[in-house]
């Protein structure tokens, strides 16, 4: 599972990492292009779309590696049995979290395919995003499912 996890995590954040070079340079060369009075439509769609994309792409990964903010006020002061305790119900928290997400949004992502909505200036369908952002959050509860095993084999 570990290998499954870290590979599938490490594809999305390079995905993440293409996507974002993208925003760059399409933002750029919409700056560019605004300064000869050409700008490129639809550019704050994109850019919002994709900074969505970006994130949700980029989580996994992240909280795989730690790179997220941890409180430890209170659970570094705590005996070791008690802090794997605290470290387990968190994780089944973030996975409880993540799974209803993934559900809400492939809900969302149907309703939104079926009413074909789209945004106001390119008419780009909204449910793929929705639809990215849900399989992402299942990638997160992945990623949270090997967390709570790493930390039950770990020694207190």
């Amino acid at each position: 599972m570990r290998t499954l996890v870290v590979r599938l995590s490490g594809y999305m954040s390079v995905f993440a990492g293409i996507i974002l070079l993208f925003m760059a340079g399409l933002t750029f060369l919409d700056v560019v292009l605004r300064y000869f009075a050409k700008p490129i439509v639809g550019t704050y769609e994109l850019v919002s779309f994709l900074g969505v994309a970006v994130v949700a792409f980029a989580l996994p990964r992240a909280s795989l590696m730690g790179a997220h903010v941890y409180v430890d006020l209170l659970i570094d002061k705590v005996p070791g049995g008690l802090r794997k305790t605290f470290r387990v119900i968190t994780r089944l928290l973030v996975l409880l979290l993540f799974f209803f997400a993934a559900w809400y949004l492939a809900f969302m992502a149907k309703n939104f395919a079926v009413t074909k909505t789209v945004t106001m200036t390119l008419k780009v369908p909204f449910y793929p995003v929705v639809f990215a952002l849900a399989a992402s959050s299942l990638i997160q509860c992945l990623v949270a499912v090997f967390e709570i095993i790493e930390e039950l084999r770990r020694k207190p």
